[in-house]
């Protein structure tokens, strides 16, 4: 498809799913009154653990950066990883090209070179995301008599192809053609990461935390929606939305994440306005707090090429 018509494409599904999401937030927007009743320390607990989320990416950040030899500061991790969540939630990884930008200007990290580092991460979130949802799903499958049989098996599915492809071995050699270097330089930074075990397992702890904190923020806001759902329910609700965000048929996941959600939630008997709601206003804490702790590193977006430059 020309590249024309596929932007228009991406456009128009985008602006679909947001209307629709629009409709459900009207239908719906009786539920929505009980944010009226939230308690502070509701709200400053939600914060916590929206921020502990941005911390943990910064971690993430800076332990991908380091096999490069580039050595982020700490406010300069935060920043980043601020502005990558906020930036994201709007458009479809606009906050990464942000991030793999500033490397480029400040650091002479080669594009291609974080789009492997990226893919690495992804990979092992995905895995990551699959053990969870294989877990849980499994543990509900028998306490519910066979219920989630299909999604215990997707998870498997999942998480057999994950770990096949991890466990591989690649050593691509340089090309003369410009083209296929820079995909060969990104499948070896790739699996440059993936060979690496203690990096390996650092990335696997990140995830793994920032999987249980999602998870631990969706239980607590469906609290203030005054929704009884368990925190096992809320863990599997969580692990779909890393492959949601991954779908690059839409410019932004804005009303793809809810509605999704939402048909899962009621796939699992809890009404489409619990999984909806619940992923809407989520994705408002995160935004809220993200946008503000990315206008405390307003100076990254002008940060000039300074620092040690990346070994790759």
């Amino acid at each position: 498809m020309p590249s024309g018509l596929n932007n228009l494409f991406k456009l128009a599904v985008t602006g679909i799913l947001i209307f629709l999401l629009g409709s459900q937030i009207v239908k719906h927007h009786n539920a929505l009154l009980a944010l009226k009743e939230i308690s502070v320390g509701q709200f400053f607990l939600i914060a916590i653990v929206v921020i502990a989320s941005i911390i943990a990416n910064a971690s993430k950040l800076k332990a991908l950066t380091g096999l490069y030899n580039i050595r982020l500061k700490n406010s300069e991790a935060l920043g980043l990883s601020a502005i990558t969540t906020s930036l994201n939630n709007f458009f479809f990884k606009a906050g990464s090209l942000f991030t793999s930008n500033y490397l480029k200007r400040r650091y002479e990290f080669p594009f291609m070179s974080f789009a492997g580092s990226q893919g690495a991460d992804h990979l092992i979130l995905f895995f990551i995301t699959a053990l969870y949802g294989l877990f849980i799903s499994a543990t509900l499958m028998v306490s519910q008599k066979g219920t989630f049989i299909s999604l215990t098996l997707c998870y498997f599915l999942i998480a057999t192809l994950l770990t096949l492809i991890i466990s591989k071995t690649f050593d691509f050699q340089h090309r003369s053609n410009k083209f296929l270097n820079a995909l060969i330089r990104a499948a070896n930074s790739l699996y440059r990461i993936l060979k690496n075990k203690k990096l390996f397992y650092l990335l696997c702890a990140h995830n793994a935390a920032l999987i249980g904190l999602s998870a631990l923020r969706f239980f607590l806001i469906c609290k203030v929606l005054a929704l009884n759902i368990p925190f096992g329910y809320c863990l599997l609700f969580v692990t779909l939305v890393p492959f949601v965000s991954a779908i690059p048929i839409i410019h932004s996941d804005i009303g793809t994440r809810e509605l999704i959600i939402g048909m899962y939630s009621q796939w699992m008997g809890l009404g489409f306005q619990t999984g909806m709601l619940a992923t809407l206003l989520d994705r408002c804490f995160v935004l809220i707090w993200s946008i503000i702790i990315s206008l405390c590193f307003r100076n990254l977006f002008t940060s000039k090429g300074t620092g040690h430059p990346a070994a790759h």
